[in-house]
């Protein structure tokens, strides 16, 4: 029961995750829905196609597997199937997952998993690595802290299937933590400042991150908000969309997202993932006053997912995992997110 299975290789992030486990040594089995798609990627690894409305299918392709990396979106749709197969066969489970509604019903399965001695990790890429690293290393310098906030800032071309997932989310409820519970938020409800490559940069409440759910788990912190950095024309979009969420859920609105969507190139060019960069800014505070701040800096968010994704497929497979629902910091700790070539972590205060 050694081998490691990818699934959804043919993705955008799939293939950049598929090739660098490769090059790393690997050796992984790439899978997917369509075998015909599968032979046509030409890396140097075997190919298997289970369809995920076949559970045996999936049984067949998990059976002698340590641990799958599902990196095949829209994650509302592959995870349960998956994860299913998983504690069906005694595979450990990672995936690129990054919104909060499917971390709670990863975590919503956590007896089953430690009974199934099955590990469940969500979000092993940008999805929420790098945050969580952050939300581990703050809550270590300030240990009573109460409240965190977690903001991230990405420059670099987006994909196709990254920009479909936030329209798709436009109109749907939001959360974050207070006081231990999740509650429900208005996208864009709060912004803040950060300091950003030496200047400030507006971000806007991000209900649907992952964060909220990932950092509560590796903290304990009962307070969390996150944040990001937007267009203006998608901040309009953040308000009117609670207002009119006909926009979306429409057919006209539908037609209108699918007809966008399609001129969205698939993913970045291999010259636009050396231009691109990320950043993630946190900053915790206790109730006496006491404020800690960090800033971790790195590549583009999706050559950060492959790194990290290979990363945590590789420790999984050594055996470094805890049954049940965990996330990477909790696990790994903070420096997890510094396995990543050209990343860094530092204290502002």
């Amino acid at each position: 029961m050694n081998s490691l299975v990818i699934y959804g290789a043919t993705g955008y992030v799939g293939r950049l995750v598929a090739q660098l486990a490769v090059r790393r040594g690997l050796r992984p089995v790439l899978a997917g829905r369509d075998l015909r798609r599968l032979a046509a990627l030409r890396i140097d690894a075997p190919v298997r196609a289970a369809s995920l409305a076949d559970p045996a299918a999936l049984d067949r392709l998990l059976v002698d597997a340590s641990v799958l990396l599902n990196a095949a979106g829209p994650f509302a749709e592959t995870q349960r199937p998956l994860l299913d197969a998983c504690l069906r066969t005694g595979t450990h489970y990672l995936d690129l997952s990054g919104e909060a509604a499917e971390f709670l019903d990863v975590r919503g399965r956590d007896d089953e998993l430690v009974r199934a001695g099955v590990m469940a990790m969500p979000g092993v890429g940008f999805g929420v690595v790098p945050t969580d690293a952050v939300a581990v290393h703050l809550a270590g310098r300030l240990p009573l802290a109460r409240r965190l906030e977690l903001s991230f800032v990405t420059s670099g071309q987006v994909s196709r299937g990254t920009l479909g997932t936030l329209l798709a989310g436009l109109g749907e409820p939001g959360v974050q933590r207070r006081d231990g519970r999740l509650v429900p938020v208005r996208a864009g409800a709060a912004q803040r400042g950060i300091p950003a490559d030496g200047r400030t940069v507006r971000v806007v409440t991000n209900p649907w991150r992952a964060d909220v759910v990932s950092a509560g788990q590796s903290t304990g912190i009962p307070d969390v908000s996150t944040f990001f950095a937007v267009p203006a024309p998608l901040r309009l979009a953040l308000r009117v969309a609670p207002a009119a969420p006909w926009l979306l859920t429409s057919p006209a609105g539908r037609r209108l997202r699918a007809a966008l969507l399609r001129r969205i190139p698939e993913g970045p060019t291999p010259a636009q993932l050396d231009a691109g960069r990320s950043l993630v800014h946190g900053l915790a505070t206790d109730d006496a006053g006491t404020v800690v701040e960090a800033v971790l800096t790195g590549p583009d968010p999706y050559r950060y997912s492959a790194y990290t994704a290979v990363e945590l497929l590789a420790r999984t497979a050594a055996g470094t995992v805890r049954p049940g629902y965990r996330t990477p910091a909790q696990v790994h700790g903070p420096d997890v997110a510094l396995t990543t070539p050209g990343t860094v972590l530092r204290d502002l205060r």
